[in-house]
């Protein structure tokens, strides 16, 4: 029985999969070694209210501030990629408002690690590091879209950002 309810929801979520394309980009510009997150649910998605309520959910879990910051970080990427992928679907506005979700989540994690960090605690070298490659990835993947998208102010929230890190160091 168990074998047969395992095949079944195997099938179900082989259906459900999208594939995620990747936007070309600048030639000249060297590729940041970091790879975003498959999202999920997209925002234009019925059933995004109940993503949003785990995550919601999750991150009022999560009292550590490190791993509460790791958790941010991990939200930025998922929004960045919703947005790249709500581009590839046309649909700009929510696109646009999507990235910016994602650049506020950064911003949160970088605050909560310099509070932190301010308050004495120690933070491991590989948290800083995972997040400034994720910035960086980020600040790339805004001037790709540029073009495309008017993510100017998220640009420049991921700049203060990537400010903000060089200091905790």
């Amino acid at each position: 029985m168990k074998y047969i309810l395992s095949i079944i929801l195997l099938i179900l979520c082989m259906g459900m999969t999208q594939p995620v394309v990747a936007i070309e980009s600048i030639p000249a510009v060297a590729k940041i070694d970091y790879a975003l997150p498959y999202p999920g649910v997209l925002p234009d998605h019925p059933l995004y209210f109940m993503k949003r309520l785990r995550d919601w959910t999750l991150e009022k879990v999560i009292i550590e501030p490190v791993r509460k910051s790791e958790f941010y970080i991990l939200q930025a990427d998922k929004r960045l990629q919703m947005g790249i992928m709500l581009i590839e679907q046309k649909k700009f506005s929510l696109a646009e408002t999507t990235i910016s979700k994602a650049e506020k989540y950064m911003e949160k994690a970088v605050v909560g690690l310099a509070t932190y960090k301010t308050g004495g605690g120690v933070i491991a070298p590989y948290v800083i590091e995972h997040a400034e490659k994720a910035l960086a990835k980020h600040i790339e993947v805004l001037q790709e879209l540029l073009v495309q998208v008017p993510v100017t102010s998220s640009i420049e929230l991921a700049t203060r950002v990537q400010q903000e890190i060089k200091a905790l160091k």
